[in-house]
């Protein structure tokens, strides 16, 4: 039997879910297939909170990473790296030859509306790429605070990262403003990996078409050009769109706001656990993310022991994210464990882990 996911990506997959996979092949160029193509954009809709097209790729996402810089920015982009995530993606811009600016942080705290403001205000960039939710470290940007900042700079184009956050936190993505919203389906979405989606901007198309050398399968105008026929520029991984149909189902019938809630209420559990069993928080305070907990290993527990003995009783745990606790380790510094509560998992399923890992105490 499989063990249960408590890593912060791929998730628990429900089984309802994963029978969708198993559907016979149809043809991506037939009317069954735009039906179901279709079908997923209402969905997709509500759950970034956008009147804007939610384009579907299959890819991760970082397929969308390089989208959003290929297609929307001729020469400077501003990044705010704040952890591996972050740091990652300004790699990828300066590998597309890019001018990248960038904001650095310390791992574990956020990404701040004022040094975005002051960046922004120094140098004429055109976009602003940032992490909402940095899975390493647990950290969640504020996007309230950013928000109001970008509208003080409304000739840059500002694109999101919401892998590990969007389907588990509420991200309105049109009143915020933001341009692109990115994610993929391996996180709190809870499918298997594989396909990548990202509501886009009338702004950014506009911007994309004064955009050289765009490549063709990241193309966002090549990708709209399709999805306004309910198709794809290439051949899709059909089964992901229909496990993708059942989720936005299974979502719809849970409720958006009733999904958050859930997830907040694991986040807190976990949070308060870890006070009250003498661990502390890894990220900043006042910015810890809804979906995944990192948490500074103070007991000194050997948590590469305990992730072992757990996967033998079903239980997939993460010790840590291995270049920050190597990091830490260098410094002298408790390393860290993460527990991750989001997709599809309960308060239940999140109080049972807890209660095994105190079995190691």
């Amino acid at each position: 039997m499989a063990n249960k996911l408590f890593i912060p990506g791929p998730t628990e997959v429900r089984k309802e879910i994963l029978e969708e996979l198993s559907r016979p092949q149809i043809g991506h160029r037939t009317q069954e297939f735009k039906d179901l193509f279709g079908s997923l954009k209402p969905g997709l809709k509500r759950l970034f909170f956008t009147e804007n097209d939610v384009l579907v790729s299959t890819s991760s996402g970082s397929g969308f990473w390089e989208a959003s810089i290929r297609c929307c920015v001729n020469k400077k982009v501003l990044h705010a790296v704040n952890g591996s995530f972050s740091k990652k993606w300004s790699a990828l811009s300066e590998n597309c030859s890019r001018d990248v600016g960038k904001i650095d942080y310390e791992w574990g705290k956020a990404v701040k509306a004022e040094d975005v403001d002051r960046e922004l205000s120094n140098r004429d960039y055109e976009a602003f790429c940032m992490v909402h939710n940095e899975t390493p470290t647990g950290v969640a940007s504020n996007l309230i605070e950013i928000s109001e900042v970008m509208k003080k700079h409304p000739g840059v184009l500002w694109i999101v990262d919401a892998v590990s956050s969007l389907a588990g936190m509420k991200i309105e993505t049109d009143k915020l403003g933001i341009d692109i919203c990115l994610t993929s389906s391996q996180k709190a979405l809870a499918l298997p990996p594989g396909i990548a989606v990202a509501s886009i901007s009338e702004r950014s198309y506009k911007k994309a078409e004064t955009v050289a050398g765009r490549g063709y399968y990241f193309d966002i105008l090549e990708l709209k050009k399709m999805y306004d026929k309910d198709q794809t520029p290439y051949t899709p991984s059909i089964p992901h769109l229909y496990a993708l149909r059942k989720q936005l189902e299974r979502i719809e019938q849970e409720g958006l706001e009733n999904r958050f809630k859930r997830h907040e209420e694991m986040a807190d559990y976990v949070r308060n656990w870890a006070k009250e069993k003498g661990f502390e928080m890894f990220s900043e305070e006042g910015c810890h993310s809804n979906t995944v907990s990192c948490i500074k290993n103070t007991r000194k527990l050997d948590f590469n022991m305990i992730k072992k003995d757990m996967a033998v009783k079903g239980y997939s745990i993460d010790s840590g994210y291995r270049k920050l606790n190597e990091k830490l380790d260098k410094e002298g510094r408790p390393n860290t464990f993460r527990i991750a509560h989001m997709g599809d998992l309960t308060l239940d399923e999140v109080k049972d882990v807890c209660e095994k890992i105190e079995g190691y105490f």
